[in-house]
């Protein structure tokens, strides 16, 4: 196969032509070809690339992590070992985001519950005892 213009590959992928340039920058897809009229053409395998990007993504993994996973690849190394170490850690830190997430639904469920009093005004300090009736969490110490 030839290569493509960046919108048909932008099409091809569901990935944006100016987040393909973006990518690009990275180091995530290689660098494109420029006709003479320099406009970017990229080869097919762009298209598989921007797709794996994509998948990556939706298993929470950010940029950085999924260069060095093509890195990886395109040093002919197989990138699956370094894979299960992100996911690992991943699934580590979304158990943590969904207890603090827990915490807080029963923190707001408690407030609403709770309302504000009827002839509440404010002054003085008070501004709402809503919000000011919470505990404040502890910070942990490094």
């Amino acid at each position: 196969m030839q290569p493509t213009f960046i919108g048909v590959i932008a099409r091809q992928s569901g990935v944006s032509i100016k987040t393909i340039r973006f990518y690009e920058e990275l180091g995530l897809v290689p660098r494109a070809s420029r006709t003479e009229g320099r406009y970017r053409l990229y080869g097919p395998e762009t298209v598989e690339r921007l797709l794996f990007i994509r998948k990556a993504q939706g298993l929470g993994l950010r940029l950085d992590e999924i260069k060095e996973i093509l890195d990886l690849a395109d040093r002919g190394r197989c990138p699956c070992g370094h894979v299960q170490l992100l996911l690992k850690a991943k699934l580590t830190e979304l158990k943590q985001k969904i207890a603090d997430l827990r915490l807080i639904e029963r923190r707001v469920a408690a407030a609403v519950r709770r309302g504000c009093p009827p002839a509440f005004r404010p002054k003085g300090k008070a501004i709402c005892p809503i919000i000011e009736q919470q505990r404040l969490k502890q910070r942990r110490s490094p």
